[in-house]
């Protein structure tokens, strides 16, 4: 189901991939933290990404009820989570990424790669993207919107079914998520 929650996540955890991210990366503190359990990570501290939204801002701005979202941190650092609509006649998601500076995978600190490089080079596979005032800088293209907030990356998507632009929608709950 979390392909079907978008291109762009997919994208982001590409984009991390390619420049050499391994699994020990560590998130600092966003909005909402907590402990993360591996003891591999630097900081232990990840972002509880399931926290930047409420089940209720979920199911306001899609019109269909939400589950809490499960929560996950991926190899590359980025901490997710990802809403699945209750619906039965509807299949929809929704997930929310986060990267933080700070958490990036020491293999790509010792490269020199900032989340602001990462963020540019996947904004580069959307030459028609439209421009959001959101954060420091943000677009909205195809079923996603990305944010980049000082060293923080949101990384929005949804799938609401076959020929559904979830555009105005992401954009609503991106400028809650982001603040």
């Amino acid at each position: 189901m979390r392909f079907l929650a978008g291109l762009s996540a997919s994208l982001l955890l590409v984009a991390l991939a390619v420049t050499g991210c391994g699994d020990d990366g560590s998130d600092d503190e966003s909005k909402d933290t907590s402990s993360a359990s591996s003891g591999d990570q630097a900081e232990g501290v990840t972002v509880d990404a399931c926290a930047l939204l409420t089940p209720a801002d979920v199911e306001t701005a899609f019109g269909s009820p939400f589950d809490d979202g499960e929560l996950s941190h991926q190899e590359t650092g980025a901490d997710q989570c990802v809403w699945k609509s209750t619906d039965a006649s509807e299949e929809m998601t929704f997930s929310v990424a986060v990267v933080r500076q700070d958490g990036l995978d020491s293999s790509l600190e010792s490269s020199g790669q900032t989340v602001a490089e990462l963020f540019e080079q996947t904004k580069a596979a959307y030459p028609n993207a439209e421009a959001l005032n959101l954060g420091d800088e943000a677009y909205a293209a195809v079923s996603e919107v990305q944010v980049l907030d000082s060293d923080t990356w949101y990384s929005l998507t949804a799938y609401l079914g076959a020929g559904v632009d979830p555009l105005d929608e992401l954009k609503q709950l991106a400028a809650l998520a982001v603040g």
